[in-house]
């Protein structure tokens, strides 16, 4: 079993450094969709980085990190990590335009984006696997529990179940499930 930091070099062929982006993503628990309260540990602000800002363009707020984080680390690349919020809960015209101007920044090698499982659909998941044969790409579900009564208690709006729907065989890229069956990168 390979370490996660030993996982991404052999993925990305270099050191990385995640670099948070707040794309200014809502979520479908804090917006009326099904909450407006969001989960009991939704708190956006404890973890954002002091160089994000919503109000600033995905370039920016990259830039503003790399800066932050390249003291001492000559030839560090990145991942883009859209963390604040869920992250594919938007139409997928926009998805792509923020992701591709992540990708589009000098030194990011890759995205990360950090999403609900009620958050993703097919079309989603087919751009998603589409550019993963551009770049490196990982989705972070934030499924938080397997009980449905914890998650009924934490708010999440959603059972255990829309977890485990986008893992059917429909969903589940040949690139993924080779390496879980076979623990091989590449």
């Amino acid at each position: 079993m390979l370490e996660f930091g030993t996982w991404i070099r052999q993925k990305t062929g270099c050191r990385v450094q995640k670099l948070a982006v707040d794309a200014g993503f809502s979520c479908p628990n804090r917006d009326g969709k099904l909450s407006s309260g969001g989960c009991t540990f939704c708190n956006n602000e404890a973890f954002n980085t002091s160089y994000c800002d919503r109000s600033k363009s995905v370039t920016a707020q990259l830039d503003d990190g790399k800066r932050f984080f390249n003291r001492g680390k000559p030839g560090m690349k990145y991942l883009a990590y859209f963390q604040a919020y869920s992250n594919t809960y938007a139409p997928l015209t926009r998805l792509k335009t923020l992701y591709e101007e992540a990708l589009s920044v000098d030194d990011v090698v890759g995205i990360v984006i950090g999403t609900r499982p009620d958050c993703v659909n097919g079309e989603i998941l087919d751009y998603l696997e589409e550019l993963s044969h551009r770049t490196f790409v990982l989705v972070e579900y934030g499924v938080e529990s397997c009980n449905d009564e914890t998650l009924r208690r934490i708010n999440r709006g959603h059972d255990f179940a829309c977890s485990l729907y986008y893992q059917s065989p429909r969903y589940v890229y040949s690139f993924l499930e080779h390496e879980l069956r076979t623990g091989k990168i590449g």
